[in-house]
């Protein structure tokens, strides 16, 4: 089949960027052609990409930028549409080389200029593209511009992929945005879920609009199980991490002989190698989260816990694995936990919005039992304090940003992995991965 896949953002990090990116690979395996529209900026680490192509600030011609063989009977074609600097997101957080702002904060204007960005690119290709079928993610705005572009009338079938972060962070909170959603979903041939909850999530909030469930279906996220192994029976837990390490001084000597990697959102720390190094993996009670950084996925809970957790098990280790600017008020947390900072660190989980002005004042409300107890209950709060200070920092590790082929070494040797969320999500990959 020739596909026209439409994605609008990156390959790495988030749910739904993995998503698309496994998706593709797996397409390309079984000998489909794609043509797949993101954002992406380095499409020759990904190794079914066979070409890859960037467009001028018109979006009326594309140039060619990267070129290979791959060992897949399908390829890949990939397009990055010039969106001029301008990129709309569910969730804020900082991209170089972009103004970033919410969708559901975007007025009439810029959202069209946006999608204009994008029907500009598909329609240049609608001479030479012969799709089968077309295939967009999240509500908005990838379908709305899949349904506006030239291409929509070449192709049989139009599906789109619904994801948890757009209708909670965008759709839900914009009448506008929801316009827009309606129309990709009246336009839509199918409309497919991730997971049942999903599915009832998106029905019960488009309840209006009952002609959707008839073009609905769920297609169960799932992983690689080649990729997400655990121990073998004969293999330590410092053997699968000195594998992990291995790799990494591997890559990063490959980095450094080739070209420093310009920056980017999803940089690995520098001293990974040592801090990995400085966990005992064998003694220590392992918990893993990874992720994005954000208040959402309810790190700052799960940090503000330790102090508990320090007073029953003093062998116990929180890896934070993840990246996004988030990580600075978590790092804020620690650090005023370590130094007994105890004014500080109530201020931070009353008002965190003072530290971060992209914080949401809601991400206070899920500390608030936590910060009562610290302001009125004096033995507990002496507890608390003296179980962190000197001994939070050595129990925390930040990793920054680990792809699927390094973070499933510390899935398996991990004694717990969680995902504390405390906003609604699609779920379901995180679990998987782990179990």
């Amino acid at each position: 089949m020739e596909i026209v896949l439409i994605h609008g953002y990156f390959l790495k990090g988030t749910g739904s960027n993995l998503f698309v990116r496994n998706v593709c690979g797996e397409l390309c395996k079984q000998g489909h052609n794609i043509s797949l529209f993101c954002q992406e900026d380095h499409p020759a680490d990904i190794d079914f990409v066979t070409e890859a192509y960037a467009f001028d600030s018109a979006n009326t011609s594309a140039q060619l930028i990267h070129k290979k063989e791959t060992k897949y009977p399908g390829k890949c074609s990939l397009y990055r549409p010039n969106l001029n600097g301008f990129l709309p997101v569910y969730v804020y957080d900082e991209y170089e080389g972009y103004a970033v702002k919410e969708l559901k904060h975007c007025n009439k204007k810029e959202t069209e200029q946006y999608i204009d960005c994008n029907v500009k690119a598909l329609d240049t290709l609608a001479g030479t593209l012969k799709p089968d079928l077309i295939w967009s993610n999240h509500t908005v705005m990838q379908p709305v511009y899949a349904e506006r572009s030239k291409l929509r009338c070449l192709a049989k079938k139009h599906i789109m992929t619904v994801h948890g972060s757009c209708l909670n962070f965008a759709v839900r909170e914009s009448k506008l945005m929801q316009k827009y959603a309606w129309e990709g979903i009246r336009g839509a041939d199918e409309i497919a879920f991730v997971s049942e909850h999903s599915k009832n999530e998106f029905m019960e909030f488009f309840r209006h609009y009952p002609s959707i469930e008839k073009k609905s279906l769920v297609i169960s996220g799932g992983v690689d199980l080649a990729q997400f192994v655990p121990l073998s029976e004969n293999q330590t837990k410092k053997q699968r991490i000195e594998g992990l390490i291995e790799d990494l001084v591997n890559e990063k000597e490959k980095n450094m002989a080739v070209s420093k990697k310009e920056e980017s959102s999803w940089q690995t720390d520098e001293n990974i190698i040592e801090k990995l190094r400085l966990i005992n993996f064998e003694e220590e009670k392992m918990i893993l989260y990874y992720g994005k950084y954000l208040w959402t996925k309810g790190i700052q809970v799960l940090l503000a816990a330790m102090p508990l957790l320090l007073q029953c098990q003093n062998n116990v280790r929180i890896v934070l694995v993840g990246y996004g600017a988030f990580r600075e008020y978590l790092e804020a947390m620690a650090d005023a936990l370590e130094e007994g900072r105890e004014g500080e660190f109530i201020e931070l989980l009353k008002q965190p919005e003072r530290f971060q002005s992209m914080l949401d004042p809601a991400a206070a409300t899920y500390c608030k039992s936590l910060v009562l107890r610290l302001e009125h209950d004096i033995t507990f709060k002496e507890e608390y304090f003296r179980a962190a200070k000197g001994k939070i920092r050595s129990a925390l590790t930040f990793t920054g940003f680990l792809g699927h082929e390094h973070l499933n070494s510390l899935i398996a040797c991990a004694d717990i992995t969680v995902a504390p969320s405390v906003f609604p999500e699609a779920f379901g990959l995180v679990g998987l991965e782990a179990l």
